[in-house]
């Protein structure tokens, strides 16, 4: 039930992330993020690099955080969902 519960979560992490960060990158710079194969030669080399930079942090980050978040919710805060071991109190 882990498994399933963790490719839920990271799932719904990638489309938040890719949602906040191509609004981001409207806001700030005023166009579109740089998504599309047809738009890359429209963009510069380092604001395609800037994008690809941006975006894996942001997934990273909010795949991360989720899966924490689900493996509290998961296993309360004695059980290690990714080992299937108790952990220790401190």
């Amino acid at each position: 039930m882990w498994k399933a519960t963790s490719v839920v979560t990271t799932l719904v992490a990638g489309l938040v992330a890719d949602n906040v960060v191509a609004a981001g990158w409207k806001l700030v710079t005023g166009r579109p993020a740089p998504k599309e194969e047809d738009q890359l030669l429209d963009y510069k080399l380092m604001e395609v690099v800037a994008f690809a930079v941006i975006s894996g942090a942001a997934l990273t980050l909010t795949r991360q955080l989720t899966l924490r978040q689900a493996a509290k919710w998961y296993g309360g805060k004695r059980l290690n969902p990714l080992t299937g071991t108790r952990m220790l109190e401190s």
